[in-house]
């Protein structure tokens, strides 16, 4: 495939235009007043029990926070974590991210993190389908991939709702909280 072609096209591809909305959600940047919903979540164990992090400590939660917002400052911006919050409500119920793999990659990360109070009920699939939206339109993204510990089925089901397909598995991929990880790789491809 010739990325030269997506050049032009994508003169301000670092950008998405914010908030970004939905039929039940809207994404927008962290602000420092969102670690207290933040904390709800990120301190459950069984929340964080595939993830590297958590559970969280206060500390470890406003450190969280101030990397979020520090990023809005990024120029040019190729991570994108937002708040995904409720459009009735504008209650904050979790985090959605599309990262680049580089500055000038055509190639993104994409991840989520919903407050187990709102879980099954498809926002996380809904809000993994917006950044998909904007990797592939505003970011001129070419692939979009995700990743999960093999037990975490919740994760592996919202991929597979995103029309991603498995690409990959890496066994003993990382070692954490007293368990050797194995990974599963998917990924969606701009049409």
């Amino acid at each position: 495939m010739n990325l030269t072609a997506f050049a032009p096209w994508c003169e301000h591809r670092h950008m998405i235009k914010l908030p970004i909305e939905t039929k039940h959600l809207y994404l927008r940047n962290f602000s420092q007043a969102d670690w207290e919903r933040v904390h709800l979540y990120g301190t459950i164990p069984e929340f964080s029990q595939y993830e590297l992090w958590g559970p969280n400590s206060v500390e470890d939660t406003k450190a969280f926070i101030s990397r979020m917002v520090a990023q809005v400052s990024q120029s040019p911006r190729y991570q994108f974590d937002l708040a995904v919050c409720l459009n009735d409500s504008s209650l904050l119920i979790g985090s959605c991210t599309i990262q680049l793999a580089a500055q000038e990659s055509y190639v993104a990360h994409l991840g989520w993190a919903i407050n187990p109070d709102y879980q099954r009920k498809g926002y996380a699939t809904e809000a993994a389908q917006a950044l998909i939206r904007c990797g592939f339109q505003e970011l001129g993204l070419v692939v979009i991939y995700a990743t999960c510990d093999t037990r975490n089925l919740p994760s592996i089901r919202v991929m597979e709702k995103l029309g991603m397909k498995r690409t990959g598995f890496i066994k003993g991929d990382k070692e954490f909280k007293d368990h050797i990880r194995d990974t599963v790789r998917y990924e969606i491809l701009r049409q």
